[in-house]
């Protein structure tokens, strides 16, 4: 009787510290949205050229994926001789570090580095992203 009592606590304690993920991958492909950075209307473009198993694991076990995007940002005003221009190629990760322990987010690709986020839905489309331009922000929703 001890020893199920042992073998279910060990059970719940298990359970308690999983990190559940559903293996969501980023789906290949391109989209773009318009929006209007200081006061210039802009076209937004992401592209997905390649996703790859990272062949790392969280702390949990689960495994981390990484994805290769374009991210451009075009746009002029001719009045005001205003141009708006970005283009960057960047690896971003789904393994994310949280107060020392390595983490697998399902919709919520990074690069650390660039400060890029890049968020999906659960079919692995894209839904929005989020990089610095200017030193301001510019999220672009798809």
């Amino acid at each position: 009787m001890k020893k199920q009592l042992i073998f279910l606590l060990s059970l719940i304690s298990v359970g308690a510290f999983a990190n559940e993920i559903q293996g969501t991958l980023m789906l290949k492909g391109s989209l773009k949205t318009k929006i209007t950075v200081n006061g210039v209307a802009s076209v937004c473009r992401l592209k997905v050229e390649k996703v790859k198993n990272l062949l790392e694991e969280d702390s949990f076990g689960n495994p981390g994926y990484q994805a290769r995007v374009q991210i451009s940002l075009d746009g002029h005003d001719l009045e005001r001789d205003i141009k708006v221009k970005l283009d960057k190629d960047i690896t971003v990760i789904n393994l994310h570090l949280e107060k020392d322990l390595r983490r697998i987010k399902d919709l919520e690709y990074i690069s650390s580095e660039e400060n890029i986020k890049v968020n999906i839905d659960r079919d692995g489309r894209i839904v929005s992203t989020t990089f610095p331009y200017q030193q301001q922000t510019i999220t672009c929703n798809f």
